[in-house]
């Protein structure tokens, strides 16, 4: 193992240790060391669960892309690792966010021992679990197929079925949409916005990751390769762009209502800040993306991944913090005083999330140096620079 590999390996451990010990005081304190109340259920542990279903659900519709279209052929030599790390890697971070928001852990088997099929969080639950299925066995396959034991023929199938999976994650969006009390949620544009985060969030980190790898020497791509990806997310990303102020310009424009007072607080209110933040990260992201230089691609990555963050952010806090009915209980938990604040996590959500996050990363480095994921390029010498790679038997 390289020197470099050691530290980002011991570095991963640690936070996952970190996440790890926050986690362990949650569980014998409780949920009351977060900032999660009455109003803020759903909190930076749902953000991300919804974060890294998209990452799974966006790599598998990337990897699944490479052999359904002719457009993305080129990136066929990358598919290993964008269905490791999104399908594996990505589900599994998805699953502890969602084991750590429970509070009580033994009770994550009663989602399939009380199985609820008309709940959209029974079928987001099983699309998880499918993911996992197709993430492992269309690795595996391509692995097979890189080392000429197979022809890349036979991925046909699997690259429908998993393309078809990664469209199914607008049923995540089921559990928000399908909310008629919450009118913020309860949009019928939210399917398309949750697919639209979910691409543009699996190629920024896949951006990053492949920038990383290129330079490594692990695998070989050129920036054109990445700036075709920057220019994909970053036209989804304006598309983003357009659901957020629309709904906040059709909120505000009755002026009064349900609806009309969350976009207000979001807009002009409490939550401003976090809007106008989301807002100038969404067309600063998309500007990188787009931009003719290369050289931003791998920046627009990062800033578009916080971006598609702080949408998911305030989708919660913006709703939760402005509920239809009050609750009774002690000061500090009636409306007027929950739309005066904002949603912000506590140190122990903080820690644990980094915890997942690293747990994540670690598996990802472990996957690289192990499976030999980048193997199996050549180098075409008439190329300058490198525009295109194919792979050996």
């Amino acid at each position: 193992m390289r020197k470099g590999n050691a530290i980002t390996l011991g570095v991963f451990s640690a936070l996952t240790i970190l996440g790890i010990v926050c986690w362990v005081l949650q569980l014998t304190r409780g949920l009351q060391l977060t900032n999660l109340n009455n109003f803020s259920t759903w909190g930076l542990y749902i953000i991300g669960f919804m974060l890294f279903t998209g990452i799974a659900a966006g790599s598998l519709i990337f990897t699944s892309s490479a052999y359904l279209f002719k457009g993305m052929e080129e990136y066929k030599p990358y598919t290993r690792i964008s269905s490791y790390v999104g399908a594996i890697c990505g589900v599994l971070a998805a699953g502890l966010f969602i084991i750590v928001d429970i509070g009580n852990p033994e009770r994550a088997w009663h989602i399939i021992s009380s199985a609820n099929i008309t709940s959209p969080m029974f079928w987001d639950t099983i699309i998880l679990l499918c993911y996992v299925i197709i993430g492992i066995y269309f690795t595996r396959q391509l692995m097979i197929v890189q080392e000429g034991k197979k022809d890349e023929k036979s991925l046909k199938v699997i690259s429908l079925v998993a393309f078809i999976a990664g469209l199914a994650v607008m049923v995540t969006s089921f559990v928000f949409a399908l909310q008629v009390a919450r009118p913020l949620w309860n949009n019928p544009v939210q399917p398309l916005s949750f697919l639209a985060a979910a691409i543009v969030i699996a190629l920024s980190l896949l951006i990053i990751i492949f920038a990383i790898l290129n330079k490594s020497g692990y695998i070989v791509m050129s920036r054109s390769h990445l700036k075709k990806l920057g220019i994909l997310a970053g036209s989804i990303l304006l598309f983003e762009l357009c659901v957020v102020l629309g709904e906040a310009v059709i909120g505000l424009y009755a002026g009064s209502g349900e609806e009309s007072n969350i976009s207000s607080w979001l807009v002009t209110g409490s939550g401003a800040p976090f809007f106008w933040v989301e807002i100038v990260s969404i067309v600063l992201g998309a500007v990188l993306f787009l931009y003719k230089n290369p050289a931003t691609t791998v920046t627009g990555a990062g800033v578009s991944i916080f971006a598609i963050f702080m949408i998911k952010y305030n989708l919660l806090q913006a709703q939760l913090l402005n509920p239809l009915i009050t609750y009774a209980g002690p000061t500090g938990y009636n409306a007027s005083q929950a739309s005066l604040g904002v949603y912000i996590p506590s140190l122990i959500e903080v820690g644990v999330s980094i915890g997942i996050v690293a747990l994540g990363g670690l598996l990802v480095l472990i996957g690289l140096n192990k499976l030999n994921l980048g193997t199996g390029f050549k180098q075409n010498p008439t190329d300058s620079p490198i525009t295109h790679l194919r792979e050996t038997s």
